[in-house]
Parts: structure tokens; sequence; C-alpha cells
């Protein structure tokens, strides 16, 4: 068990809730890459599938919103639950 703070753990789940929203921009800009590579030849079928999958940006509204959603997540005790494996 760690002794942090309650403003650590807010900064912990803020960074977690980056590293989630930056991974999943990532793995979508990758997909549109490869579909716009996989275009190539055809610069108007390239354009297309690189506008139907490069993703926007998240905000820092965004962001923060989904750092709330985790704070709340791991707050509700009722939400963790004993696995048997």
């Amino acid at each position: 068990m760690s002794n942090k703070n309650p403003y650590e753990l807010r900064y912990d789940i803020l960074v977690m809730a980056k590293e989630m929203a930056d991974k999943h921009y990532d793995t979508q800009a990758q997909l549109a890459w490869h579909a716009a590579e996989l275009y190539k030849e055809n610069a108007d079928k390239a354009l297309e599938a690189w506008e139907k999958y490069i993703p926007k940006a998240l905000s820092p509204d965004e962001i923060k919103k989904n750092a709330q959603d985790l704070y709340t997540f791991i707050m509700n005790k009722d939400s963790v639950k004993e696995q048997s494996w």
C-alpha cells in the first residue's frame, strides 16, 4: 500500500488518463497511416481513408473527464469484486 497524499493520487490518475488518451491517439494514427498506405496508388482513396481514420486530438477537458471517470471508478469500492480464477 502506498502512502501517497490525495494530490499525488489525483496526479497519478491524471497521468494515467493522459497516457490512455495518448495510446488511443497513437493507435488510431497508425491505422490512418496504414489505410493511406494501402491506397497510395489512388490519391482520392488515400485521402478518404486518411480523413476517415485520423483521430482528433483530445482536449485538456476531455482528458480531465477521463481522469475523473478513473477516479470515480477507483473510489467506488463496490466496483471491485474478488475474482475466482
